[in-house]
């Protein structure tokens, strides 16, 4: 917004340009007589001398103006930018404070939050977790802004808010169970009964699903890759990129546990009594498991498996960026689409869930069954 010197070459007389005033403000776009994503007003001469214009300035020397005249505009709404959000600022401490007084949290979250992380990866990740799910229950009481001893009696409104933010039900679960521990902690400071907000069931728990698969920029499971769409791929991606995916596809490997294979001490290749070889890689991922637990065995059966050693050793692989899945293999896939067609691929060759869910590196079957088994498709046992 400001204004705008416009040139009239084709004007005889003096002076050959004139000044107008652009806006990009909503409200005067809507009622332009032709809308558009501007809207523009000549200044009236009548006007010139006030602005610092006259009909005796060149071109040039009315641009210079104009530029004088668009610093003052910019620092005039810059400084009632300022102020306007210094006010919603302090509008908004005040409402916090009303809330989540200061001191009480600090000794909520130095009690209940704060925890001793290793210096590790994975302790700076959990850290910033639970700060995230912390700063998300604080957001949801203040939009509430409803007394936490009352929050068992206006249940209906909490999973409401959930509900506009369209949150999966996971994420729900984690903002409740950190929202009744401030319930509990604030209640027994102002010696106020609590009882805690429980988890949405039924009715609710229905509701709040289908809020959450209606968002469009939600982050959606991979597709599983099949060999055939990879192997349709191959000529037109770089061969580090391929190999990186061909990896996590016979291999059922993470993308991190294929960067991983790069050291030697996160895989090895062993040899067994029957002379079959297996393929040893560390999980990184399980930090819960002694590091002795957290070696998985993945047998290499096939001839496409036996290439792999042959990509580790030299290290002829590397990770490829996201949209250079998307360009392949479309929107759907991503780095972890060669792990989730992994299990359907050994199902095809008449392995059992078992198996796979070891070869994996899962805790249970039901994990690969969930998260990893395309529920669409179906393997007819061989005879």
């Amino acid at each position: 917004m400001g204004y705008y010197i416009r040139s009239l070459p084709h004007r005889k007389k003096s002076p050959n340009w004139k000044v107008q005033f652009v806006s990009y403000k909503r409200k005067d776009i809507e009622g332009a007589y032709r809308p558009s994503h501007r809207r523009t007003w000549d200044i009236s001469k009548d006007r010139w001398s006030s602005l610092g214009f006259h009909a005796g300035m060149s071109y040039e020397e009315a641009k210079v103006r104009m530029r004088q005249l668009n610093a003052e505009l910019h620092l005039k709404y810059q400084e009632e930018r300022i102020r306007r959000l210094e006010k919603e600022k302090r509008e908004s401490k005040l409402r916090r404070d009303s809330l989540l007084p200061e001191k009480f949290v600090e000794e909520f979250e130095k009690l209940f939050l704060q925890v001793r992380y290793e210096k590790t990866v994975r302790g700076r990740r959990s850290f910033r977790r639970v700060s995230t799910i912390w700063n998300a229950t604080q957001k949801m009481i203040e939009t509430i802004r409803i007394d936490p001893w009352e929050w068992f009696f206006h249940m209906k409104t909490i999973y409401d808010y959930f509900r506009s933010r369209q949150l999966s039900l996971y994420y729900i679960h984690a903002i409740l169970r950190t929202a009744n521990l401030w319930g509990f902690f604030i209640s027994r400071k102002l010696a106020k009964p609590f009882l805690p907000v429980g988890v949405p069931r039924g009715y609710e728990r229905q509701l709040l699903l289908e809020s959450f698969y209606q968002k469009s920029k939600r982050r959606r499971p991979s597709l599983p890759l099949t060999t055939e769409i990879l192997v349709r791929a191959k000529d037109k991606m770089r061969p580090s990129h391929f190999n990186f995916l061909y990896l996590t596809m016979w291999f059922g490997l993470r993308p991190q546990e294929v960067e991983n294979l790069k050291k030697m001490s996160s895989c090895t290749v062993e040899r067994i009594n029957s002379g079959r070889r297996i393929l040893k890689v560390f999980q990184t991922k399980l930090v819960a498991l002694p590091p002795e637990d957290r070696w998985k065995p993945i047998p290499i059966l096939y001839s496409e498996q036996e290439f792999g050693p042959g990509i580790i050793s030299p290290g002829n692989f590397r990770r490829p960026l996201s949209k250079t899945v998307h360009r392949y293999f479309g929107a759907g896939y991503d780095l972890y689409a060669g792990r989730k067609g992994f299990t359907d691929l050994m199902l095809s060759k008449g392995h059992s869930l078992e198996n796979i869910s070891i070869w994996m590196g899962h805790s249970s079957i039901d994990r690969t069954w969930r998260s990893y088994k395309n529920k669409r498709r179906f393997h007819l046992d061989q005879y």
